[in-house]
C-alpha cells in the first residue's frame, strides 16, 4: 500500500509539472514591437515622473496668513501674572497670484522633464530591438560566409598537389574560417544579452517576433527626410529648458513680493494680574497720626531698645482682578540689510536659466542638422551597396563569372563570397541609418507622443 501511494505521488508530480510546463506554453506570446514599447508605461522612472505632476496638479491651497502662533507667558512661579497673545504674519500683498504663477509653472516644467524621460524610454527600447533585428541579419549573412569558405577550404584541399594549388590560399582561408567562427560566437552571445535586457522590461515572454516590416524602408526615409524638421520648443529638451527659465522668473518675482513685506507681524494681547499686593518698610514718621500700627512700632521698640527698628507691613492689599488688553506691531526696517546680495543672486540664477535654454536650442539645431547630413550620406552608400547585391541575385554577374572561370569553381565562390560582403555592408549601413533616425525621433519628441502607433513609420510625418 505504502509503494502503490509513492507511485502514485511521482505520477501526480508529474502530471503537475507537465500541466504547469504545457500552460506556459499555451499561454506565453513571442515578444512584439507593440509590447515592448506598451512596457514603457509601467517602467518605474514613467510611473516617478507620473506621481511628481500628479503631486502638483491641484496647486496651493489658499493662504490667508503667512503665520499665525498663540504666545503664553507666565510671570514668576507665583502664577498670579498671566501674558496671552496671539500673533498673525499676515502676508506680503500680491503673495498669493505670485504662489499660483510659481506652481503653475513647476506643472508645466514637470510635465516637460516626463516627456523627456517617457521619450528616452520608448527610445532605449527601439534601439535595443532594432540592435536585435540587426544583429540577427548579421549573424545569418555571417553564417552564409561561412558556409562559403567552408566550401572553399574543401575545394583547395581537393586541389593539393595540382599545379593550380597555392598553399597561401589554403592558409588564407582556414585562418578567415577560423575569424568568422569567432564572428559567430560574438553574434550568439549579443543576441543572448539583448534578449536578457528584452526581458528586464517585458519578463514573460516566448520566442522573439521584431517583425522587419516595422521598420520603415530606406527609401520611405529619403522621402521623409527631404525636408529638414524645423527645431523649436516642441523638442522636449527645449521645451524643458524654456520651462526652467519660466520657472526661474516666477521664482524671481515670488521672492521679490516677499521682499515687500514690510509688516512681520501684528499681535492681539491679554494680560491677566490677580490680587497684586505691595509692601514697605516702616518707620515712625511713616505712620500717620491714629494709625493703630504705631502701638506696635512703639512696642516693638520697647522690646528691641531701639527705635531704628522698621516694620515690613503691607501698605496696599488690592484684591479685585487688573485685566487690560494690548496691540503690538512689529515692522521691518530695511536699512543695512541684504536683500540687494539676494536680488543679485536670484536674478543671476534667472540669467543662467535663460543661457541654458538658449544652448540647448544652438546645441540641438546643430545636432539635427549634422543627423540629417549623416543619413543621407549613409543612404547613397546603401544604395551602391544594394544595387550591387541586386546584379549578384538577377544572375549576371554569375554569369560572366561563370564564363571566365570555366570550370574553376573558386571565382564562383568569390563571386558569391562578394554578394554577402556587400550585403553585410549594406545591414550594417541599415543600422547606422536606423541608429541616427532614433535619435533624430528622440530630439523631436516623437516618442513622448501616445496618439503614434508606429513611431518609427509615422513619426516625422
Amino acid at each position: 500500500m505504502i509503494i502503490n501511494q509513492k507511485y502514485w505521488t511521482k505520477i501526480l508530480k508529474k502530471q503537475s509539472c507537465f500541466a504547469f510546463i504545457l500552460a506556459s506554453f499555451v499561454f506565453a506570446s513571442p515578444l512584439t514591437w507593440e509590447t515592448l514599447i506598451q512596457s514603457a508605461t509601467e517602467d518605474p522612472v514613467l510611473k516617478a515622473a507620473e506621481n511628481r505632476v500628479k503631486s502638483i496638479s491641484s496647486g496651493p491651497s489658499t493662504k490667508l496668513w503667512k503665520d499665525l502662533e498663540f504666545r503664553y507667558k507666565l510671570d514668576g512661579f507665583g502664577f498670579l501674572e498671566h501674558d496671552f497673545e496671539l500673533r498673525l504674519k499676515p502676508g506680503p500683498i500680491g503673495e498669493q497670484k505670485a504662489v499660483k504663477n510659481f506652481w503653475k509653472h513647476q506643472k508645466r516644467y514637470q510635465e516637460a522633464r516626463k516627456r523627456v524621460d517617457e521619450s528616452q524610454l520608448i527610445y532605449d527600447r527601439y534601439e535595443r530591438a532594432l540592435r536585435y533585428v540587426t544583429r540577427q541579419k548579421i549573424a545569418e549573412i555571417n553564417e552564409s560566409l561561412f558556409e562559403v569558405n567552408q566550401d572553399r577550404i574543401t575545394v583547395l584541399n581537393a586541389k593539393v598537389g595540382s599545379e593550380t594549388f597555392d598553399a597561401l590560399d589554403l592558409m588564407n582561408a582556414i585562418e578567415k574560417g577560423a575569424a568568422l567562427r569567432a564572428e559567430l560566437i560574438s553574434d550568439s552571445t549579443t543576441l543572448r544579452d539583448i534578449e536578457m535586457k528584452l526581458r528586464s522590461w517585458v519578463p514573460d515572454f516566448e520566442g522573439i517576433a521584431l517583425d522587419s516590416s516595422w521598420l520603415p524602408s530606406m527609401e520611405e526615409l529619403n522621402a521623409v527626410l527631404q525636408k529638414t524638421a524645423q527645431v523649436d520648443s516642441t523638442f522636449p529638451t527645449i521645451d524643458m529648458a524654456r520651462a526652467k527659465w519660466e520657472l526661474s522668473k516666477e521664482r524671481l518675482m515670488q521672492e521679490n513680493v516677499s521682499d515687500r513685506d514690510m509688516l512681520s507681524h501684528v499681535g492681539i494681547g491679554y494680560k491677566h494680574i490677580v490680587a497684586q499686593k505691595k509692601y514697605k518698610w516702616m518707620g515712625k514718621d511713616d505712620f500717620k497720626p491714629g494709625d493703630t500700627r504705631l502701638e506696635d512700632w512703639k512696642s516693638a521698640c520697647e522690646e528691641d531698645g531701639s527705635c531704628e527698628i522698621r516694620l515690613l507691613n503691607r501698605t496696599e492689599d488690592n484684591r479685585r482682578t487688573m485685566d487690560k488688553f494690548y496691540l503690538n506691531v512689529a515692522i521691518k526696517l530695511p536699512f543695512f540689510s541684504n536683500n540687494n546680495d539676494d536680488l543679485m543672486r536670484r536674478q543671476l540664477s534667472v540669467l543662467d536659466a535663460e543661457s541654458d535654454y538658449l544652448e540647448e536650442s544652438r546645441t540641438l539645431n546643430q545636432k539635427v542638422a549634422r543627423l540629417y547630413e549623416e543619413i543621407m550620406a549613409l543612404i547613397v552608400q546603401w544604395n551602391v551597396q544594394k544595387d550591387f547585391v541586386a546584379q549578384v541575385d538577377a544572375g549576371s554577374i554569375f554569369q560572366e563569372f561563370a564564363a571566365m572561370a570555366g570550370s574553376d569553381p573558386l571565382l564562383l565562390l568569390k563571386a558569391r563570397e562578394a554578394a554577402l560582403a556587400s550585403n553585410l555592408k549594406a545591414v550594417k549601413l541599415e543600422h547606422e541609418v536606423y541608429f541616427r533616425y532614433l535619435v533624430l525621433l528622440d530630439y523631436a519628441g516623437v516618442f513622448a507622443r501616445r496618439d503614434i502607433h508606429n513611431h518609427l513609420k509615422e513619426g516625422l510625418n
